[in-house]
C-alpha cells in the first residue's frame, strides 16, 4: 500500500441557501497516484477539488493533509498547509498581468516566504520557457500562460499537485504538451488529483472518481472495472 497523503471522512459542503455541494464524501488519495475526478457540471467536482486544496472547508466530515488534520484549524494554519504541501493549476491561469513570468512564479516564492530567483528560472526552464522570463502573459499564448502556472504550482516542491481542467482553455496541441507535462509530474513521483470532463484524459491516470450530486458514484481503476476495483 502506497503511503497516503490526502483522506476525507464523511465529508460534506453545504452552502448557503442550503446547497449541498458535497454529501459524506469518504476518500483516501496515495502518494506517487494520478487520481482523475470527472461528474458532470455542478456536481461538485471543483468543491472537493477546493478542499483538498486547502481552499475551502467542509460543513462537516474529517479532512487530513500529509498527516494533519485540516478541519477545526484557522486560517492561517490552513495557508500553511496549502503552501507547504499542494501546488494548484486551475483552468483559468490567475496571472498577475503587470507581472513578467518570472516575477508570477517567483509570487509563489513570496507567499511561502523563501524567494529563490534561480529555482524560478529552473522551474520555468523545466516547462520550455526559458525564453519567456521577462514575458508578461499579454505577450504569451494560452498554452505558455498555463505553463507558467504549472511552474508556479511546482516552485515550492509540492507532493500533491491538483489541476482543474487544466487544458480546458487550450486547443488540442497546446493541451497535449500540458497533458505530457503532468504525465512527467507524475512518472517523477507527485500525486496528481486532476478534474476534467474529458474520459481520454481519465485513461492516463491510475484510478477514476465519477462524482454525481455531491456523491462517489464510481471508483475504479483508469481502464479497469468500473463497478470498483
Amino acid at each position: 500500500m502506497d503511503e497516503e497523503l490526502i483522506s476525507l471522512e464523511k465529508v460534506t459542503k453545504v452552502y448557503g441557501g442550503g446547497t449541498r455541494a458535497l454529501n459524506e464524501v469518504t476518500l483516501s488519495f496515495e502518494k506517487d497516484q494520478w487520481t482523475t475526478i470527472m461528474g458532470p457540471s455542478g456536481s461538485g467536482k471543483t468543491t472537493l477539488l477546493n478542499i483538498i486544496g486547502c481552499l475551502d472547508l467542509p460543513t462537516s466530515g474529517i479532512v487530513r493533509i500529509a498527516g494533519k488534520e485540516v478541519t477545526g484549524v484557522g486560517q492561517a494554519a490552513l495557508t500553511r498547509l496549502r503552501r507547504e504541501n499542494v501546488g494548484l493549476i486551475f483552468q483559468q491561469y490567475h496571472l498577475v498581468p503587470y507581472l513578467t513570468a518570472l516575477e508570477n512564479v517567483m509570487l509563489a516564492q513570496y507567499y511561502h516566504g523563501s524567494p529563490d530567483e534561480t529555482k524560478a528560472v529552473d522551474a520555468l526552464k523545466n516547462v520550455g520557457l526559458e525564453h519567456r522570463l521577462d514575458h508578461p502573459p499579454a505577450h504569451l499564448s494560452g498554452g505558455e500562460q498555463q505553463r507558467v502556472c504549472i511552474a508556479r504550482a511546482l516552485v515550492n516542491e509540492p507532493a500533491i499537485l491538483l489541476a482543474d481542467e487544466p487544458t480546458g482553455n487550450l486547443d488540442q496541441t497546446n493541451g497535449n504538451v500540458v497533458l505530457q507535462m503532468i504525465q512527467r509530474l507524475h512518472a517523477e513521483g507527485r500525486a496528481i488529483v486532476l478534474v476534467t470532463h474529458n474520459p481520454d484524459i481519465s485513461e492516463l491516470g491510475d484510478r477514476t472518481i465519477r462524482i454525481v450530486d455531491g456523491s462517489v458514484e464510481q471508483d475504479f481503476k483508469s481502464g479497469g472495472d468500473r463497478n470498483g476495483e
